[in-house]
């Protein structure tokens, strides 16, 4: 059977021997849209771990050689909208292969693109270990070396000797192609069949297998279909589409909602909470039209379509022939189509670049497709040690381990402050006014306020769906909102949070610990928290809860404004000739492991009981689940943290760790949980005294709070011009590492303030980053102007702009490493020939200095630091630095910026 149509009723695989696949890109990418491939496996693809090929429509898995060098390699192709998970690619220097599981007839099935290179033995055993890993069925395909004429073959080698008796232990079928696939280019070499199937598969599964002659190496391709039906990923889940017809929307709701229902007790706010999700849910349904999904034609010139005839009649006539002049034209043929397919890639690529505008937005997104890591989806192993062969098994992966994660520090423990705080949370509560109800103005000003491009919680409702309300529904809403405030009840419903997790940079892929969550909570929940927040926030800054020493997640705080005190320390004690020595602390999963019975205590001492049994019914039977693609994890239980990804947990956080002991010979420097602590003094034993007094107070809070620190993580550093040492300091009787430089809020300090490895660092990044964009902003590109500066400005310039208030005043020789980047970049983007200077590229174009624009980006700082609430940050004002000690070092400050 034979039915590679794009209707996933068979499954169509490639099977070739590159040779080198990046240079053979264009012409498969043309043979898998041409053919409809499904899954192409590829041999030598001659990859590395640094090696980035992609192709439309498709993902890629690979396996490179073991020495990381240009040969060898296997690699998967598999169209992105079969459902298929990842599994651990092979390496060995005898066998690579890329190994992937999917389901045919909701079977599943392992296919794998193998490749065993010549000089390598292999024996049967190593044959059976391979095969027996795969499961119960599977495909594998590749180059093998491996020749019996029990499969074609002119002779038998030692490989396919191997692979035949491990074939017949193992009960396999070898799918060969009837023709030749290896064809050398020398005379004196017969061609043989080199690239063939060894399978395990149900015996209800037809197939046809035939030779190709396009795409072209030294082997020809092979096709093998399957009249099998590959599972499809379902399509993703929401409420509205384009086709919405928000009228019809607001008319079935309106015809749906009842305002005269009972919220007296939490089992009715649940059923009101349900009912009207169902409602919303089942309008926008009603409302949309199913869009189908249409594949992208890939369709081919026509004079394209020629040449691939004649170069394929071409190859045949060689195959029979085996005459020099026909090789000759073959390899003509073949140079001029690799020609013509990079030119039909440049024009589009030009076509596509010069259509691009900020306006309608096509231009940010392709700035997102250059910037982003498009990294394969990788295996993941199981807390017991087997691999994940499904989403499904994905998903329980992560449950178990953040089910791990959100659970207190129940090992450490102090029983009499622990007793104290129960009888405190069980003690009655006064009496107390009916707090003032929300009003549906109120309400919808708040829907208003939430910005479009969030994704929905587990009820699918976005702020786009919220903002259709009619006016009748809100209303309700708001009467369920106001039950909420009044009963001090969380509906069940809202606190369930979908979480979905991303893979952290430089993390080894196959740990579920590697993987960021983002917490996905329901809109009305959201909703709810602001409408809160904002009748509880007037009362936390009247009564001073938050320390003035917290700078995180407090309107008008920065974290410039953070450094900038820190600086402003160093270059004191740098004046005197002090010691200015601090300890940066990292809290081991400072949101997760937040203890609610000690911020529930924290929070009765000051909120009115409404708000306070609000919070506590809040933080009570929280539930998430993990998705991984379309499948979903058990439910499981939140029993530490604050919600990621709640409105309220930047402000509960800031509550929990408020009562921080504080010193008189130190100094605090808090945004959210990142906390630094630092002391100057002339002599560096009571400089690390004052510090380690400081820390021991902290470890009998981080104990009664049930907190830890991540020792290694944390950092001891001494900002001096002086050569004495100041000793090291310990935190639960464990060394705090010591270093010469940290980096803080972004930016990297040195021992010395320098600046010179932060701004090292950033050109480093800058660079890195400017290459991705490079498609966009280099001379190729037929981007305008005015589009490529607003490129510069908006995803270049910031990064080095930022703290540029601080580090601004470094040497002229670091300065003019910031300055030659926006220079070349300037050069690159106008195409400027040699003998344009850059002061008239920075003239024509409108764009200052970077010296100016330290110059400038302080005083618009300073400027908006008059009259500041917090007297810290309005310290920071002073025309001298704090202390005002005497100008002795010919270095500048930051407030020279303003002379």
């Amino acid at each position: 059977m034979l039915n590679n149509t794009f209707t996933s009723q068979s499954l169509a695989i490639l099977l070739w021997n590159a040779n080198g696949l990046a240079n053979h890109r264009n012409e498969l990418i043309t043979s898998l849209n041409e053919k409809r491939i499904d899954i192409a496996f590829i041999s030598e693809t001659h990859f590395t771990s640094n090696s980035k090929c992609s192709f439309p429509g498709y993902n890629t898995f690979s396996s490179c050689h073991p020495d990381n060098t240009a040969h060898g390699g296997a690699a998967i192709i598999i169209r992105s909208s079969l459902q298929f998970t990842a599994a651990p690619p092979v390496n060995n220097d005898f066998l690579q292969a890329a190994i992937v599981n999917i389901n045919l007839n909701h079977v599943p099935i392992t296919v794998a693109a193998a490749y065993c290179p010549p000089k390598h033995k292999i024996t049967s055993s190593q044959f059976d270990s391979f095969f027996n890993s795969l499961g119960r069925y599977f495909i594998v395909g590749g180059d093998l070396n491996a020749k019996n004429q029990t499969w074609g073959c002119h002779s038998t080698n030692p490989k396919g000797h191997s692979l035949f008796q491990s074939i017949t232990s193992n009960h396999l079928t070898i799918l060969n192609p009837p023709n030749p696939t290896y064809w050398p280019t020398s005379t004196r070499k017969r061609p043989d069949i080199l690239d063939i199937f060894v399978t395990k598969i149900p015996t209800n599964l037809n197939h046809l297998i035939k030779n190709l002659l396009n795409p072209s190496s030294d082997h020809t391709p092979v096709f093998l279909s399957l009249d099998g039906h590959p599972s499809s990923k379902p399509n993703k889940a929401c409420l509205t589409n384009n086709s919405t017809n928000w009228n019809k929307f607001r008319e079935i709701i309106n015809s749906k909602i009842n305002l005269n229902i009972s919220l007296k007790t939490p089992n009715e706010v649940e059923d009101a909470v349900q009912n009207f999700t169902e409602s919303i849910q089942s309008a926008a349904w009603n409302s949309s039209t199913i869009q189908k999904y249409h594949a992208n034609s890939h369709s081919t010139p026509t004079h394209v379509r020629k040449l691939i005839t004649q170069k394929r009649r071409a190859r045949a006539r060689w195959q029979r022939t085996r005459l020099p002049s026909d090789k000759n034209l073959l390899n003509n043929l073949a140079s001029s189509l690799k020609r013509m397919l990079s030119k039909i890639r440049n024009e589009s690529f030009n076509n596509w670049t010069s259509s691009l505008t900020a306006e309608s937005g096509s231009l940010w997104r392709a700035t997102r497709s250059c910037l982003k890591q498009k990294t394969a989806q990788a295996p993941l192993k199981n807390s017991n040690g087997t691999w994940c062969k499904t989403d499904k098994d994905q998903a329980d992966a992560f449950c178990s381990h953040l089910s791990k994660v959100f659970q207190p520090h129940n090992d450490i423990n102090n029983n009499h402050l622990d007793t104290n705080i129960e009888n405190s949370l069980f003690s009655p509560l006064p009496l107390y006014l009916a707090p003032k109800p929300f009003s549906p103005n109120e309400v919808q000003y708040y829907i208003k306020s939430f910005p479009l491009k969030k994704s929905p919680g587990l009820d699918l409702i976005t702020a786009e769906v919220a903002r259709q309300l009619p006016k009748k529904a809100i209303i309700h809403l708001t009467h369920i909102l106001n039950s909420i405030l009044r009963l001090s009840y969380m509906p069940l419903q809202w606190k369930v949070s979908v979480i979905i997790l991303f893979p952290k940079p430089g993390k080894p892929p196959d740990i579920p610990s590697s993987y960021r969550p983002i917490s996905l909570l329901p809109f009305f929940s959201k909703l709810c928290e602001k409408l809160i927040i904002k009748r509880i926030s007037q009362l936390i800054n009247d009564k001073n809860i938050i320390p003035h020493t917290q700078f995180g997640f407090r309107n008008k705080h920065s974290t410039i404004h953070q450094i900038h005190r820190l600086t402003d320390a160093i270059a004191y004690s740098f004046e005197n000739k002090l010691y200015c020595s601090a300890v940066l602390l990292d809290v081991a999963q400072a949101f997760d492991k937040v203890w609610h019975t000690g911020l529930l205590y924290k929070l009765k001492q000051f909120l009115p009981p409404p708000y306070f049994l609000f919070f506590k019914s809040y933080l009570e039977n929280r539930h998430f689940v993990t998705k991984v693609g379309s499948e979903f994890s058990n439910l499981a239980p939140i029993l530490a943290g604050v919600p990621q990804g709640a409105i309220s947990s930047p402000i509960l956080y800031n509550i929990y760790a408020a009562d921080q002991p504080i010193s008189l010979n130190t100094s605090v420097a808090e945004f959210a949980d990142d906390k630094i602590i630092f002391t100057s003094n002339e002599n560096p034993l009571v400089a690390s005294q004052h510090l380690q007094n400081h820390l021991n107070e902290m470890e009998v809070w981080y104990s009664n709070w049930k907190i830890k620190i991540n020792n290694e993580k944390s950092s001891h550093i001494t900002f001096t011009l002086r050569q004495g040492v100041v000793p090291p300091v310990s935190l639960a009787n464990k060394i705090i590492p010591s270093t010469t430089k940290v980096k803080y809020l972004g930016l990297l300090l040195d021992k010395r303030l320098t600046w010179a490895e932060h701004i090292k660092q950033k050109r480093l990044l800058l660079n890195s980053r400017r290459k991705s964009l490079y498609p966009l902003l280099g001379k190729q590109s037929k981007l305008n102007l005015k589009n490529k500066l607003l490129l510069y400005k908006t995803l270049l310039k910031p990064i080095w702009t930022y703290g540029i208030q601080l580090w601004g005043t470094a040497k002229k020789s670091n300065i003019y490493k910031m300055q030659t980047f926006q220079s070349i970049t300037l050069r690159i983007i106008t195409n400027a020939p040699f003998y344009v200077t850059n002061h008239t590229l920075h003239s024509d174009l409108g764009l200052p200095t970077v010296a100016e624009v330290a110059t400038s980006s302080y005083k618009r700082y300073r400027s908006r630091l008059t009259n500041h609430p917090n007297p810290l940050i309005l310290a920071l004002t002073s025309a001298n630095i704090p202390g005002n000690p005497p100008r002795r070092l010919k270095r500048r400050w930051c407030r020279d910026l303003d002379t």
